[in-house]
Order: C-alpha cells, then structure tokens, then sequence
C-alpha cells in the first residue's frame, strides 16, 4: 500500500475480530516503524510496551479500561501502549550509550556538521552545557511528548499497512502501571488498538474534520492557507480521501457487529 493509500484508509476502527490473533512479525513491523521516526537530537524518548488481551487476566484488563477504551480491550487483541520516557536527556546526556546529540555520534557520521556550525567542539563547548544539561539536576524532564506521538503514528500508518485496523484511546494510567510495571519517568501518550477489522474497512466513512482554513495558515496567524481544490480532488483521487461518514449502511452494520460481538445494541 502506498503512503497515500494508508492515510485516507486511517479512520477510528472500534470492531475487531477479537477470535483473530495478530501475526507477531506485523507487530514488529509497527514498532520498527515508530523506531524510525524522527526525534529531538536523536535521544530515545518514545517507549511502548506490547501487551497481548488472552495473557493478561480479566482484573488485569478491568484495570487498563476507560471509558473511552472499554469495549476496545475487550476486543483487540494486541495493545500498545505508548510512553514518553522524560528520563530520556539525562540517559543520553549522562550515560552516552546511544548515538545521540551528546554523544558526538552524529557529528561523527556527518548527519550534523561545519555547513550548520556543528563540530566535537560545539557538542561539548555549547550543545552539552547551554542546551542538555540545564535543568537536569531538576529531575525527569518533560517535552518529548511530540517524539512519541511521532512513532506512535508511522505505527499506526505501519499498521494499516499491515492490513490492520487501529485505534487510538487513552488507558488508565494508575492500572498500566501496575498491570505493566513501567518506571515512574514513563509519561503516558496513548494507547494502540490492533487487529482485524470485523467492519468494512469504510469503518463508517470519512469522519468530519474541520475546515481546512480553519486550521493552516501562512505567514501568520491571521492569514489561512488558500486551498487550492484541484490539489485537495487529485489526492482524493489517489487515494488520500474516502466517503465521508455517514455511509448509508453504517446502522445496520453497527446492529450487526453488536450482534456477533455480544455488544450492547442500545
């Protein structure tokens, strides 16, 4: 499937075929993916743990339920959970174990150098003392809530890829830290819903997003980004677009997912 493709079939999937297992190499093809995301000076701050829906018992999945995510774990069969790890700078800083920022890795394998003013010594005279280790005597440090989402969603565009369906909600943090005995510097993101789709892959059609002027804009605030709709009708046309919601048939499906997922109809 094509990057286009991938993102028009992104939509909130809530039915899964929850007797279907995921393969585990698809699983692996999602977190290798969020592996690959960009990051702030290459530090390791996005973690997730993949957790599976028969392993763990029934009190053990009462206790990663919200409101929002109930029926999902009752019916995906893999969870990934998420975490921003606000140790990440001080590990990295530190310890140096990985080719970050302030191990001068990269400006050894020329990703950073002389055309940006980058060198050993601008790692060790500037980067180090005026950028990374202000603030760490502070204790954990927050910020790289940006570079988790980031993986989180080449995941998700991994996962459909797959030919998995996917949702996004949030977890109770209390119960998945109990239930999955994370460190206190792993900060919550958000929790991954996968498996095989039991609705149409139309899941309901296109959601409604907001106007696009309403959202971009150029140069600043006050001005939006004109859309041009031959660009907007040439993306729908490869793929990037879907009908929106709500599809004729979507009641009937969704009576019909109830009945054969034993979900309440009312």
């Amino acid at each position: 499937m094509d990057f286009r493709s991938a993102v028009g079939r992104q939509r909130t999937f809530q039915y899964f075929l929850p007797y279907r297992p995921v393969e585990r190499p698809k699983v692996q093809v999602i977190i290798e993916a969020g592996r690959r995301s960009s990051r702030a000076v290459n530090t390791a701050f996005s973690k997730a743990i993949v957790a599976y829906r028969d392993s763990l018992t029934a009190e053990e999945r009462e206790k990663l339920k919200t409101p929002l995510s109930s029926v999902l774990v009752e019916t995906a069969p893999v969870y990934i959970f998420w975490y921003n790890d606000m140790d990440a700078r001080r590990v990295a800083v530190e310890e140096k174990k990985w080719p970050t920022v302030a191990s001068g890795t990269l400006v050894a394998i020329g990703a950073l150098g002389p055309p940006h003013g980058w060198s050993h010594r601008y790692v060790q005279q500037v980067v180090l003392p005026e950028v990374l280790m202000p603030g760490l005597d502070a204790g954990p440090q927050r910020g790289g809530n940006a570079d988790a989402a980031l993986a989180m969603a080449q995941g998700q565009l991994a996962a459909i890829d797959e030919g998995l369906a996917v949702c996004l909600a949030p977890f109770d943090e209390a119960g998945a830290k109990e239930v999955l005995r994370t460190p206190d510097t792993w900060e919550p993101v958000m929790g991954m819903f996968l498996g095989y789709p039991a609705e149409s892959w139309e899941a309901g059609g296109q959601e409604p997003r907001p106007p696009f002027e309403s959202m971009f804009f150029e140069q600043n605030a006050a001005e939006p980004f004109a859309r041009d709709p031959k660009v907007a009708q040439t993306l729908a046309d490869s793929g990037l677009g879907g009908r929106p919601a709500p599809v004729p048939w979507r009641e009937r499906e969704v009576r019909a997912l109830s009945r054969m997922l034993g979900l309440p109809q009312e």
